[in-house]
């Protein structure tokens, strides 16, 4: 039998039948802020951003992590303070004079959740655009596309409030509501398409959800149709191909990276829903989630786009250099080697290659370069934001081969009795992961003394 959850995540059909059976429909409760905040987490390491280098001496600057707002900071936050009270003050007007339903009430809603999102009082804006989208649907119909914009509003307050459930059930939602009003076939779902299959993936990073394998099987099988679709309505020289066939590399280096998670396909009721799924988008027969093959199949693609469609020489070469590092990724040395060297003479030919080669090149890079966000405690954390998490800074020194290997690693930061813990397995991780090695006359070398900072979160 599957579970309610499983039905809600991989049967976006089933979203409508949920929320009309949910008690108090109209009026939905309210998420409890304190049930939703971030456990602590302890010295586990739960997350590492891409490492910066360490060059001439120059402390490497990091994105500066998400800040709860602070009201004294914000100029406009008194502005937004009374602008609430006053939509506050009309929404009361139109009640009383049109009643609880009354479809002006939506677009008041709408705006009022917007500024409390910008206030930060994702509790409060939850209320108000819950409420705009019932309004919205009694109004102008259940499957109404008005109710869209605000049900995605209403999304991004319920993952900043960490309530991934609702998060989830909201995203189904919105698909299979785009999905009566146009169909499969129609254009117009291709980014809705793509927003569900980011979801999944997102959902995959955080751990959330009872079967994460499904997670990467239904974003692949979104991200594929998706990209069909563009090729089918729009030809092979349309640029949304190339974050597709990205996102499709992203998914299937997640596959090889994650194959435990792939033994759950294996469960009837798990490839059941993958059939439904692929059916009601009109998809090849079965098949399991494939890495290697998909990815390296999606790298050459954009290679071919930019090979054809691009006036731009080094973009070329960086999609040549991503392949390089695919195969770099799974060991296979000899077409990684070919792949960097095809690269390096594409840009030797220009008048600035070697300053071209230098920037591509010259210094050792992580990989994979499209960025995926590292979740270590995959099966048991369901927070991915910084807020009410430690953050700490290491640096590290080592070498790297022509094979992109890590190799003579050295902790240049201090342990503590804070941080050993996470320095531990900062170090665990630094020491399985991949680099593209320097690229000297065409062919990769080995690296020494390659000087990173990393930030981990805890």
């Amino acid at each position: 039998m599957l579970s309610q959850l499983q039905k809600i995540i991989f049967c976006p059909a089933a979203v409508f039948a949920l929320l009309c059976s949910m008690p108090g429909y109209a009026q939905e409760p309210v998420p409890d802020v304190d049930a939703v905040q971030s456990t602590n987490s302890g010295n586990r390491l739960l997350y590492i951003d891409t490492p910066v280098a360490i060059k001439d001496g120059l402390d490497p600057v990091f994105p500066e992590p998400v800040q709860l707002l602070d009201p004294e900071a914000d100029p406009d936050f008194q502005r937004r303070v009374e602008n609430i009270r006053q939509y506050s003050a009309l929404v009361g007007d139109i009640e009383l004079s049109g009643g609880a339903w009354d479809r002006a009430l939506a677009e008041e809603l709408s705006a009022l959740g917007s500024l409390q999102q910008q206030q930060g009082d994702h509790v409060a804006a939850v209320e108000a655009l819950n409420r705009a989208v019932h309004i919205n649907r009694i109004n102008e119909g259940l499957h109404t596309l008005e109710q869209v914009p605000v049900v995605e509003s209403m999304i991004d307050s319920y993952v900043a409030l960490g309530d991934w459930a609702n998060a989830d059930l909201y995203n189904n939602y919105l698909y299979f509501v785009q999905k009566k009003a146009y169909g499969t076939n129609d254009p117009r779902i291709i980014p809705v398409l793509d927003r569900l299959a980011n979801w999944n993936i997102q959902a995959f990073n955080v751990g959330y959800g009872e079967s994460l394998g499904m997670r990467l099987s239904t974003a692949q099988i979104l991200f594929n149709a998706a990209a069909r679709m563009v090729s089918v309505h729009f030809g092979e020289t349309d640029a949304r191909l190339v974050e597709l066939k990205t996102n499709i590399a992203k998914s299937a280096y997640l596959v090889s990276r994650f194959p435990e998670y792939m033994i759950e396909l294996d469960r009837p009721e798990n490839r059941t829903l993958e059939d439904l799924l692929r059916e009601s988008l009109n998809e090849k027969s079965r098949m399991q989630p494939r890495g290697f093959r998909s990815g390296e199949q999606a790298l050459l693609d954009i290679i071919g786009y930019y090979e054809e469609e691009a006036d731009d020489v080094y973009v070329t070469a960086e999609a040549i250099a991503n392949l390089g590092d695919w195969y770099t990724i799974f060991e296979r040395r000899n077409a990684a080697s070919d792949r960097y060297n095809q690269a390096y003479q594409l840009l030797a030919e220009m008048d600035d290659g070697a300053e071209l080669i230098q920037q591509l090149f010259g210094q050792v890079i992580p990989i994979p370069t499209f960025g995926i966000p590292t979740n270590l405690e995959k099966a048991s954390s369901n927070d991915p934001q910084p807020q009410g998490l430690r953050n700490g800074y290491a640096d590290l020194a080592f070498d790297v081969t022509e094979n992109g290997v890590v190799r003579r690693l050295q902790m240049l930061s201090e342990a503590d009795e804070e941080n050993s813990l996470p320095l531990t397995r900062l170090r665990r991780e630094v020491r399985t992961s991949y680099f593209r090695p320097l690229v000297v006359d065409g062919r990769p070398v080995r690296s020494a003394n390659n000087q990173f900072r990393y930030r981990y979160w805890y």
